[in-house]
């Protein structure tokens, strides 16, 4: 049976430019959420009281907005979480080197 060569490597600068700009385009996401909400004030203000002012104020109120700020939560936490992986594997990646290291010397790992 021939033997089978398994390898797994990431390039970590290379993931956290990508957390990076997700982050960054993310961002985005709140500046869409503040421009949203005062659209939806202004819309109130100049319809003033009515029916339309309650309609408008249920929309504003709608988990659309909500649903907008979890998303860009949600794509915090998995970049911060991404980061915490890529810093784990780089100390383990260091760890592995450096027990070769000793017993390639003759040293106890």
């Amino acid at each position: 049976m021939d033997a089978i060569t398994v390898t797994w490597s990431i390039d970590p600068v290379q993931a956290r430019a990508v957390c990076r700009a997700t982050d960054e385009h993310a961002s985005a996401i709140d500046a869409v959420v503040i421009t949203t909400a005062d659209a939806f004030e202004s819309a109130q203000s100049a319809v003033g009281a009515g029916e339309t002012a309650t309609a408008l104020a249920e929309v504003a109120a709608d988990p659309f907005l909500i649903r907008l700020a979890g998303i860009r939560r949600h794509i915090s936490t998995v970049t911060e979480t991404t980061e915490g992986v890529v810093a784990l594997y780089e100390q383990a990646d260091y760890d592995m080197a450096a027990q070769t290291q000793a017993t390639m010397n003759g040293s106890k790992p």
